[in-house]
């Protein structure tokens, strides 16, 4: 049996989240808590990731990226080898952009 995961948490680069972007994703095949701690875990970690929200429930990932260090294609299929180190096979889709600075109410 797997431990549950512990949420890794990351300081937030204020500076950087000026130039920053924020996507929208609908996730599905996550049915836990742990689901959506495995995706925020891997997602986190990545150094162009800046902030990372994952609600298994409503099946929605928001991910603060640095667009000069990533795509979102990129990310997506982060999430989908996130899903195959579970052994869940997470897929995703892009259902928003905006700059970070909106969706977080920077300005």
């Amino acid at each position: 049996m797997r431990d549950h995961p512990q949420l890794i948490q990351k300081p937030v680069d204020r500076e950087a989240l000026v130039q920053a972007a924020a996507v929208y994703l609908t996730i599905w095949n996550m049915d836990c808590p742990d689901c959506a701690t495995w995706l925020h875990n891997g997602l986190i970690q990545l150094d162009s990731v800046l902030l990372v929200d994952v609600f298994y429930k409503q099946g929605v990932g928001v991910i603060v990226y640095a667009p000069a260090m990533t795509t979102t294609d990129e990310l997506l299929k982060v999430v989908q080898k996130i899903g195959k180190d579970a052994c869940h096979y997470y897929g995703a889709e892009i259902i928003g952009q905006s700059s970070a600075k909106q969706a977080l109410r920077l300005e």
